[in-house]
């Protein structure tokens, strides 16, 4: 009811009531004073309930101004959509894309993505099905998806936007929790599987002395010489799971004492000298001459030198040639390549990508060998959990093939990199390098 419609009403309605008593008071049926004292009563009665019931006033806002709070508002989504860490985009109710970050062009290799069909830049059948799902019910969704080169796994949030229709979309990395739960079962089987043998092995032969074998005491020494050594690979095995879980349990925390890595490698050089001699290697360090300091823990680093000369020397023809350099670069780029020779021809794998910057000054070492060398197929797998590659260098050697993942973890602990350079019949170079505190001009092997 418009106001002035109100005002007619209760004035006709005032000025009947008013009438009525004034009649009244005029007949002699209601004195003067009562019939005054009825007549204002009414009115202030009437002029109340006229100001009490009236209707609340509807403010009719002005296009212009909705226009600019439309224009407000998506600004707060854009502005949200970019501060978000992860990849992230705003789903309009006519299916277009309206705000989306960088992150999301990375993940969909598309530059130009605002403006765009959903359909277009998702590629997603069941990413796009939820998206309709959300936009027409209101309901938020979580769906898993393969990214385009499908070794990458991703989980879209999808929550309802402001206006009608309208989904936000973030998407979650599960890449690596995917990759930590196949990695661990694989651990688990290939454990068990790594246990099995000399068990089976041990459990054969205890079997055999006490039954067919049991007044035959001849053979009883090379019963306890094959299981002595069953016993000693299951005791290396052993050994290096737990080193391998200790260091994946500290990974995550970045080494805080400063160290010279020189006296870290002459020392484990020096201590694998009589096991050199022992196989009739020559086993030569070079680049020694001055301090290199860098932060890290001397056991591990030890650990990782350790490992590799070994290595070397395990494929080694008896009378060969195991050499270990150390020097420094101006940058982690320069020392990835110094770290695997300046051999050109020969084949090169990175097992490891160290995450500090790669315009830091950097420290490397490489382990070469002129063995039987590693077949290309092999060099990509390096580094993985009992990965052996003993046919291709020899079929003869054996060990837990937990030595390199050992390395690897340790370089990543250090925020340094792993590579191998190898040529079949030629021998094979292992390198590592990781961030120090000092630079150094030279850059030569």
């Amino acid at each position: 009811m418009r106001r002035t419609e109100r005002i007619r009403d209760f004035s006709v309605l005032g000025v009947a009531g008013s009438g009525l008593l004034a009649f009244m008071m005029i007949t002699g049926a209601l004195g003067i004073f009562e019939g005054v004292t009825a007549i204002i009563v009414l009115a202030l009665g009437a002029l109340a309930y006229f100001v009490g019931s009236a209707p609340p006033a509807i403010d009719i806002v002005p296009v212009d101004d909705l226009q600019a709070s439309d224009e407000a508002m998506k600004s707060s989504v854009r502005s949200l959509i970019h501060a978000l860490p992860f990849p992230a985009c705003y789903i309009s109710g006519e299916g277009r894309i309206e705000s989306a970050n960088k992150k999301i062009s990375d993940l969909f290799r598309i530059k130009h993505i605002e403006g765009a069909l959903k359909s277009v830049i998702i590629r997603q059948p069941d990413v796009l099905a939820a998206t309709d799902r959300v936009s027409r019910n209101g309901a938020g969704e979580r769906v898993e998806f393969m990214a385009i080169d499908g070794d990458e796994l991703w989980l879209a949030h999808l929550t309802p936007g402001p206006e009608p229709s309208s989904v936000f979309v973030v998407f979650e990395d599960r890449t690596a929790v995917h990759r930590a739960e196949r990695a661990r079962a694989d651990f688990l089987a290939n454990a068990s599987h790594e246990l099995r043998t000399p068990l089976t092995a041990l459990a054969g032969f205890i079997e055999t002395m006490r039954g067919p074998a049991r007044d035959d005491r001849e053979s009883w020494d090379g019963f306890l010489e094959i299981m002595h050594k069953q016993t000693d690979r299951m005791r290396h095995l052993v050994s290096d799971l737990l080193s391998l879980s200790r260091i994946e349990f500290s990974e995550h925390r970045a080494p805080d004492t400063v160290i010279d890595l020189s006296d870290v490698l002459s020392q484990t050089v020096l201590a694998l000298q009589p096991l050199a001699a022992e196989r009739a290697i020559e086993l030569s360090l070079e680049g020694l001459g001055r301090e290199i300091r860098v932060t890290a823990k001397w056991d591990e680093l030890a650990q990782v030198v350790q490992n590799l000369i070994s290595n070397a020397m395990k494929y080694s023809p008896r009378g060969g040639r195991v050499t270990v350099y150390i020097g420094t670069a101006r940058s982690m780029a320069d020392a990835a390549k110094l770290a695997t020779g300046a051999n050109e021809d020969v084949t090169r794998s990175v097992l490891l990508q160290p995450r500090a910057s790669s315009e830091v000054a950097a420290a490397w070492i490489s382990v070469s060998d002129n063995g039987v060398g590693i077949a290309r197929q092999h060099l990509s797998r390096l580094g993985e959990r009992f990965y052996r590659v003993d046919e291709s260098r020899g079929g003869d050697i054996e060990g837990t093939g937990l030595g390199l993942a050992i390395v690897k973890h340790i370089m990543a602990r250090h925020r340094g990199g792993l590579a191998v350079a190898s040529e079949e019949n030629e021998g094979t170079c292992f390198g590592v390098w990781l961030p120090c505190l000092e630079g150094s001009a030279s850059t030569k092997r």
